[in-house]
């Protein structure tokens, strides 16, 4: 790693190293960011590499390259948040004004500019092209993102993560944690809809045994559906439906279908593999 932060460029497109780098590890994150840690804690975080450049005043562009541990916490952590267009860089990105962010491998890499201007926005890109071409091979996605339904997902709303800090961020259900969620179940969610076809939102939970997972599927369904009268489906206040289905280590749950059809359809699409 210090090979690669040593073959980074120290000017890009006029714009110069300007401070000393700095790194942070779990222990020392939040030093460096007031009120966002906990979500890269929820994954599997080693440390973050810091650079700023300037372009001789005021404006600043500030390059972060988290190490995320496996390619597969460098999507998850990607994957919860994203809003922007894709800016062909890595193996997924968005570059919005300001803001320019990718993944590949076990690297997350954010870049964040103080200005908006057309300079600053050709110098991020600048940037992350000059970063991509370091990391010198692409990973894999999570194993479980291959369990979704594919038929109706939506392009680039599928998420990876862990923890309920990173459910509620991704698709609030309770502010309680009724899926006993921790930093070992795996969670993959999709968003369906696509070019008019039916919605719909599909959660599935990986726990590292069946009696966590059993335990779960009870703390769920007594209390996000406790009106269900043992079926696992019932239809919610807004007039869509919620299912859930216990399969040895899994809990899938599909949210929001516009049918009691729509939900058995979405579950019956879901391939589960125990690994």
């Amino acid at each position: 790693m210090n090979d690669m932060y040593s073959s980074l460029p120290e000017e890009v497109d006029g714009w110069s190293k300007s401070d000393d780098d700095a790194r942070y590890g779990r222990e020392s994150l939040y030093n460096y960011m007031n009120g966002g840690a906990e979500l890269y804690l929820a994954f599997d975080f080693r440390e973050v590499f810091v650079r700023r450049y300037s372009d001789g005043s005021e404006n600043e562009i500030v390059l972060d390259i988290y190490n995320m541990g496996s390619p597969k916490e460098a999507f998850g952590i990607f994957s919860c948040d994203r809003e922007d267009e894709d800016a062909g860089i890595g193996q997924g990105s968005e570059h919005g004004p300001g803001l320019l962010r990718f993944w590949k491998d076990k690297y997350f890499v954010s870049i964040v500019a103080m200005s908006e201007d057309e300079k600053t926005d050709r110098a991020m890109v600048s940037v992350a092209k000059a970063v991509e071409s370091v990391i010198p091979a692409p990973g894999n996605l999570p194993d479980l993102i291959g369990s979704l339904p594919q038929s109706g997902i939506k392009e680039n709303r599928t998420s990876f993560f862990h923890s309920n800090v990173s459910l509620n961020n991704r698709y609030f259900i309770a502010s309680e944690n009724i899926l006993n969620l921790t930093n070992d179940t795996n969670c993959v969610f999709g968003e369906y809809g696509n070019h008019g076809e039916e919605t719909g939102f599909v959660l599935i939970v990986e726990y590292s045994t069946e009696d966590e997972a059993a335990a779960a599927f009870e703390t769920f369904t007594n209390s996000y559906m406790p009106d269900a009268e043992g079926k696992n489906i019932i239809k919610t206040e807004n007039g869509n439906w919620t299912s859930a289905v216990n399969s040895g280590k899994f809990i899938s749950i599909v949210f929001e279908a516009p049918s009691e059809e729509r939900a058995g359809e979405l579950h019956s699409q879901i391939t589960l593999q125990e690994r």
